[in-house]
């Protein structure tokens, strides 16, 4: 990060995100065991999830072989059901309790980060204080670190169970059939090419947006804190110019940054549905000429779209961990 510590935007080097995103590992390193708990249950929880397709294509064949034969395996069926039911109970309750303790993992990590700003305050020389825009040094002690502990919640078991997902997925989709899986497979570099471009031309963008929300905070605190100066001076007209001109500039950077972000998930579900066609295309000329069953295909169908969703999730979840990323910069700037 560049010298001092005022309201201006960090330099943008290809290093900051990744320097910011190890700085981040080490304030939740303080909840190594949790979070290890959670990687376990994620993993317990999508592995029951990946699961469930193949069972139910099982399910399947068992109705397509009781109608062609005319004697339905009702016992059969019903087990193979009851299993079902249980395998995505099961996933369920893993994912319910990871949440929880991903939840106590967020906020005492964010604890710990608003004590560390509190008594950096409160060592900060008065001409440091004196310095800065009060309104800012506000902004990133109060939303910067709110909406990074916001980003956390939403996005470090999103990202977690997509990738596992993703793996799971391709794992069970090449077991099924090794030519539906390379169909499947081959549009996910280019989906992969396009986020990465996207989401490194949305990250400067939240920055300034952030940026410009602890600028309009500094102008808002100022003139309330001064408001009687203010009026006995008769300055409210120049203020009111100022307020406005930030307020536009703050709508213009929020416009920006939320646009582009949310381009990536209309994009990625555009790369799944070219997706989905070539499954359905390739898998019914395999129906047809007995290489996988109905059961297969079913399941085959369902596994891709498991596998275009976590796409979709991540490409979200890059846009708000980017947002969170942005803030937690401001916020090592003043502790550094």
């Amino acid at each position: 990060f560049g010298p001092g510590g005022g309201a201006g935007m960090p330099v943008d080097r290809s290093d900051d995100f990744a320097t910011t995103v190890r700085r981040l590992g080490e304030i939740l390193g303080q909840e190594l065991w949790r979070l290890v708990v959670v990687v376990i249950l994620t993993v317990a929880s999508v592995g029951l999830v990946v699961i469930g397709p193949r069972l139910l294509g099982g399910a399947t064949d068992v109705i397509v072989d009781g109608v062609v034969t005319g004697d339905m395996d009702f016992g059969e069926l019903y087990r193979r059901l009851l299993v079902i039911v249980a395998v995505y109970a099961g996933s369920w309750l893993f994912g319910y309790t990871q949440a929880y303790i991903l939840a106590g993992v967020v906020q005492r990590s964010m604890y710990s980060l608003r004590e560390q700003v509190e008594h950096k305050l409160n060592r900060l020389p008065l001409s440091y204080v004196d310095s800065q825009p009060r309104g800012d040094l506000l902004s990133r002690v109060t939303n910067d670190i709110d909406n990074l502990a916001q980003s956390l919640q939403q996005t470090i078991s999103q990202i977690l169970t997509s990738i596992l997902t993703l793996i799971g997925v391709a794992a069970m989709m090449i077991w099924i059939s090794p030519l539906l899986a390379a169909v499947a497979l081959v549009i996910v570099p280019l989906t992969v090419w396009l986020m990465k471009v996207v989401a490194g031309k949305a990250r400067p963008r939240y920055l300034e947006q952030w940026r410009r929300t602890g600028e309009l905070n500094a102008q808002a605190e100022e003139v309330f804190t001064g408001h009687a100066i203010v009026k006995s001076f008769g300055r409210q007209r120049e203020v009111e110019e100022r307020f406005g001109a930030e307020n536009e500039a703050l709508y213009e950077a929020s416009f920006r940054a939320q646009f582009i972000s949310n381009l990536i998930q209309p994009m990625t579900m555009f790369m799944g549905n070219i997706q989905y066609v070539l499954i359905a295309v390739v898998g019914g000329i395999q129906i047809s000429s007995g290489a996988i069953s109905i059961g297969d295909m079913q399941a085959m169908i369902q596994y891709a779209r498991q596998f275009s969703q976590p796409l979709t999730h991540m490409a979200a979840m890059a846009a708000t961990f980017q947002s969170g990323i942005a803030s937690l910069e401001r916020v090592l700037e003043l502790l550094d």
